[in-house]
């Protein structure tokens, strides 16, 4: 675990953030300030629901923040996607990786020196290639489960 990337956001800030996002809401559009708290804290949030939330409330506002304020916003929209990967139960497909690499390699354009961006994306590869690994072994082992029932059900078929 990496305290870095791996960290929760402790329930009461959560609230606090959610408080004020509603109460924003309330009084019509939340600002983009708090919209990006609240996503920010949502994306650090223990639960998936939450980082799925956090994810798409970022997703919807990197385009209406400008080029220059957009570093935070991407970071964290690749964090929730690794996030999120981390905490499927199924490993097989790498879309939310690969959707992770996306952001950082926009941020790496910008900010090629970035350490703390360079680091992300070194986990999120090695994550890619190691759960890459992990589902190619699953297809394996019921493609080799699936082979054996067959064999055997041929073998009884010529008694």
């Amino acid at each position: 675990m990496d305290p870095e990337f791996d960290d929760v956001v402790a329930v009461e800030d959560l609230m606090a953030l959610e408080r004020r996002y509603a109460a924003e809401l309330q009084q019509g559009a939340p600002s983009r300030q708090c919209r990006f708290e609240y996503g920010w804290g949502l994306v650090r949030s223990r639960y998936r629901e939450d980082t799925a939330r956090g994810v798409a409330l970022l997703s919807e506002l990197l385009p209406e923040t400008p080029a220059e304020e957009q570093r935070d916003v991407l970071f964290y929209l690749a964090l929730g996607c690794y996030r999120l990967k981390v905490t499927q139960v199924t490993r097989v497909s790498p879309q939310e990786y690969e959707r992770a690499l996306e952001h950082l390699e926009r941020l790496l354009v910008a900010e090629p020196q970035n350490a703390q961006v360079q680091r992300l994306r070194s986990r999120v590869r090695s994550r890619l290639r190691r759960d890459g690994l992990v589902g190619a072994a699953i297809v394996g082992g019921v493609v080799m489960g699936v082979a054996g029932l067959v064999g055997v059900a041929i073998a009884r078929a010529r008694q």
